[in-house]
């Protein structure tokens, strides 16, 4: 089981995780889910979403740089 604590906390950062993604297009949302959460490779998301490995690179690196951001700003908070 989990604590009172543990799921504070585990809401806490889906929330800003969630934060985060909605700052991204809904196409880099789209391509950074498929590779993170489902694991496709950029080869199999540029065929799901009709572009280019680059594109699909480019969209999960911008997503990815967005993350760090964040996190980084929290850690000087």
């Amino acid at each position: 089981g989990e604590t009172p604590e543990e799921y504070l906390c585990r809401m806490e950062t889906l929330g800003e995780l969630m934060a985060v993604l909605d700052t991204c297009t809904e196409a880099q949302r789209r391509r950074f889910l498929l590779y993170a959460l489902d694991g496709l490779t950029l080869a199999e998301i540029g065929t799901v979403c009709g572009c280019s490995k680059v594109a699909v690179y480019q969209s999960v690196e911008a997503v990815r740089k967005k993350f760090i951001k964040f996190f980084e700003n929290r850690l000087n908070e």
